[in-house]
């Protein structure tokens, strides 16, 4: 079966599963299917093998709502020949992707290293999103409960967090994006402008996090967070946390930061993370540099993210990465374009190089992808 026709066959399979009912269709607010086509090619590290291939992607996502019940749904299936898309599937938990591939994909190399051999063809249904929540008022105080797999978006970083003990920043795309995990979340409204949550997660790797936050917005000119939290990942030692976060908008800049100090093994330790945004009409630039103190290494990171709008529909960003620790620098460029053949098609072309092999080692990768999609409303 060639790849075109497989994909149809995942499209209407997934359309027939999650296809709302005649009771669900009186009540959704909004079903959206998307299709995104992509070509990479990249070259490893001299002496190291080539990457191609190209993937189709399928995501529907969904709102419902029914008085104070509301219910939300990312669901996604790949469809990837060749060797495009060997790096994607390596941050997966396995405990929330269903894979299939054919020939059988080496899982790991002699000596437990990373895969050895990608797949000539690769298919995987991922639960991006699904939960289910309810609103309400209990003696005039506000409240919202949560519960299934969503977005856990703890912190300000554009890049790190911190604060963020769920661990929920995804670096396998070119700019870093937060991803969603099974929880658990009951919030509270004090008033219109703070908010207090207690959040219970658990990973496809065994973690177990919990913990409160209190955000509260100052004014119409930044915002303050503080929070704590428990996390013990599977067979390791368990760490607790106490952060706080702060970020402010004052002219055309727009600091923020956050600290967070760490207690494991009987030892104390902190991150810090610094960073700035700041708007020159159509360009956006963001820095942001993070430090340990305490550790046995600085851990420094840091991260420059340029973004030009050149209009509605079109923007280039171009982000920059120095990882102190490994000695790895990255970047590259990404190109959107918006009504494309009534869809968005995006460009990007990235880069690592290893300066603490000798001699220095690189990989290099560009892609291009269009996406479409049909909306219901």
């Amino acid at each position: 079966m060639n790849l075109i026709a497989r994909t149809l066959f995942g499209c209407v399979a997934i359309l027939g599963i999650y296809s709302p009912s005649a009771v669900m269709a009186q009540v959704a607010s909004d079903l959206v299917l998307t299709s995104t086509s992509n070509a990479s090619f990249g070259v490893a590290a001299p002496g190291e093998s080539a990457r191609l291939g190209a993937d189709e992607q399928l995501d529907l996502s969904g709102r419902a709502r029914v008085g104070p019940v509301r219910l939300s749904a990312l669901l996604s299936t790949n469809l990837s020949a060749g060797f495009g898309a060997t790096a994607r599937w390596s941050t997966y938990s396995a405990a929330q992707t269903l894979r299939w591939s054919w020939p059988k994909w080496s899982a790991a190399g002699s000596g437990g290293g990373a895969a050895t051999t990608a797949p000539d063809l690769l298919a995987a249904l991922e639960v991006k999103e699904l939960a289910v929540a309810v609103s309400g008022d209990v003696a005039g105080l506000g409240f919202r409960a949560e519960l299934g797999k969503f977005p856990l978006k703890w912190g300000v970083g554009k890049a790190f967090r911190p604060s963020d003990i769920f661990k929920t920043m995804d670096y396998s795309a070119l700019i870093p994006q937060a991803g969603g995990t099974p929880a658990a979340r009951l919030s509270v409204f004090p008033s219109a402008l703070s908010k207090i949550e207690a959040v219970a997660a658990v990973d496809g790797q065994g973690t177990i996090a919990a913990g409160a936050r209190y955000l509260t917005s100052i004014s119409d000119s930044g915002a303050f967070a503080a929070s704590a939290g428990w996390r013990r990942p599977s067979n390791a030692t368990e760490e607790l946390s106490a952060s706080i976060e702060c970020q402010l908008d004052v002219g055309i800049f727009s600091p923020y930061t956050e600290i967070s100090a760490h207690y494991s093994a009987q030892k104390y330790y902190a991150y810090a993370m610094f960073g700035a945004g700041a708007a020159f009409g159509t360009l956006t630039l963001y820095t942001e540099g993070q430090g340990a103190i305490g550790l046995s290494t600085s851990d420094f990171k840091f991260f420059i993210l340029p973004n030009w709008k050149l209009s509605e529909l079109t923007s280039i960003s171009m982000p920059l990465f120095w990882f102190n620790d490994t000695q790895t620098a990255s970047g590259g460029i990404l190109a959107q374009f918006e009504g494309i053949f009534g869809g968005r098609f995006s460009f990007s072309a990235s880069s690592a190089l290893f300066c603490a092999f000798s001699p220095l080692k690189a990989i290099w990768n560009l892609s291009a992808a269009w996406a479409r999609s049909l909306s219901t409303y």
